[in-house]
């Protein structure tokens, strides 16, 4: 007799293990699909601040040596367009990126992605007001910035479009 009361026993712990354990397998997809992550950006995000995540070298995507930003892990950030580089402070409040010029006194929020190679930024408020543009800008995680000066992308900007007026 005691020992099919003691099965009985394990049927139940076994019986709640794997509810438990299906419960978080369900859990765990609605968070990845609710938050736009692959499961392995998900489970690293448990394991890894943001703060470590975002701190690195970034390079825009589509116009590479235009603008970049480089974060550190003391909270500060520069931030470049062409050559020229701005200087600020960064917060991190959930999906949110709040950047802070101190020399304007101004902020710009960014709703944020991050994962190990890509940085996605929707601006969302500038200086308190919200933002109407949604576009996506996306940047490289890279070793070194390569930005170009002024005078190349004009003149790379003019180049394309002589190879496109002579390909009419």
């Amino acid at each position: 007799m005691a020992k099919n009361s003691l099965s009985k026993k394990w049927k139940i712990v076994i019986g709640v293990i794997i509810g438990v354990i299906l419960a978080l397998i369900i859990a765990g997809g609605v968070y990845c699909v609710a938050t736009d992550q692959n499961p392995q950006e998900a489970a690293k995000s448990i394991f890894t601040s943001d703060d470590v995540q975002i701190v690195g070298k970034w390079q825009n995507q589509k116009n590479p040596g235009l603008t970049a930003y480089v974060f550190y892990d003391d909270g500060t950030y520069d931030s470049y367009i062409s050559t020229a580089n701005f200087k600020g402070e960064y917060e991190l409040d959930g999906n949110k990126l709040i950047l802070r010029n101190p020399t304007t006194n101004k902020d710009i929020v960014f709703k944020y992605k991050v994962t190990e190679k890509e940085l996605s930024l929707t601006v969302i408020e500038e200086d308190g007001e919200e933002s109407e543009g949604k576009d996506v800008s996306k940047y490289d995680r890279v070793d070194e910035l390569n930005q170009k000066s002024l005078a190349d992308l004009i003149g790379e900007y003019k180049q394309s479009n002589e190879t496109t007026t002579a390909a009419e």
